[in-house]
């Protein structure tokens, strides 16, 4: 506990952060999505006998719905297994992507878009009934919204309180310090989200030293939006480019 008052000395670390401003949390290509089956070119109906205690009825069978049903099964089991990968990747190398290597970069992009033709429809408008709180695994972003603050790196949330307005967070020392970034977020397309920052709170000690207008804005673009399951787990997962790349999870209990 000593070492860390001797880091978190409010004057050093408050003027810091606020040197580093709205960038400390502030957080391409189109999405692909899966080709649909054209039911014109299927035959429509098949008629399938069954037997029970003896009476044999006639059952109608949509060709079309079982063959959709089996793709998206299978679909779903090669998306598990990509974002089981992704997530690996992510958490051998690190949160701090600006850290890595070109090519350990360019594995964590190349899984990434890998998602995008799993993607759900219309992300940035489902982006709007966002609830709860989401955690970053990784960001190629050289700015402080990695988390990074100097040699310190922070664990880095979004806090989402309504369909505009959501919070942007970095929290070192178990939350002994905590920066919080307002903002306000507004679909532009199907796949493109604007975000205006409005207030920067900052706290020490869970008492809070310092509140402020924030200004600046960017675009969000997503290459993958959806439900997966990694280890028995159903998470909500978000792969975005700022254009830095980010990866953000929502696991249950977190409003998901």
């Amino acid at each position: 506990m000593n070492g860390i008052k001797r880091l978190a000395r409010p004057s050093i670390l408050l003027s810091m952060l606020i040197l580093c401003g709205p960038s400390v949390v502030g957080f391409s290509p189109r999405v692909a999505v899966p080709r649909r089956i054209d039911r014109r070119h299927l035959p429509s109906k098949t008629r399938a006998a069954s037997s029970s205690e003896g009476c044999t009825e006639t059952k109608i069978v949509d060709i079309a719905d079982i063959m959709i049903t089996a793709r998206n099964a299978s679909a779903g089991g090669e998306l598990d297994a990509l974002a089981s990968r992704l997530l690996d990747v992510c958490a051998e190398y690190g949160q701090i992507g600006s850290k890595l290597t070109d090519d350990r970069r360019a594995m964590i992009d190349d899984l990434a878009y890998s998602l995008g033709r799993y993607s759900d429809l219309a992300p940035a408008e489902c982006d709007l009934r966002l609830r709860g709180r989401h955690e970053l695994i990784y960001s190629a972003s050289p700015g402080a919204s990695s988390g990074a603050l100097g040699p310190l790196v922070g664990t880095v949330s979004q806090s989402f309180l309504d369909e505009v307005r959501y919070i942007n967070r970095v929290e070192l020392f178990s939350g002994l310090v905590k920066i919080e970034l307002y903002a306000e977020r507004k679909a532009l397309s199907d796949t493109k989200v604007r975000v205006k920052f409005k207030e920067t709170a900052f706290y020490l000690l869970g008492n809070e030293v310092k509140r402020g207008e924030a200004k600046g804005s960017g675009v969000w673009e997503y290459i993958f939006s959806g439900y997966v399951t990694v280890d028995g787990e159903k998470i909500l997962l978000r792969v975005m480019k700022t254009p830095s790349t980010f990866v953000i999870v929502q696991r249950q209990g977190n409003g998901g």
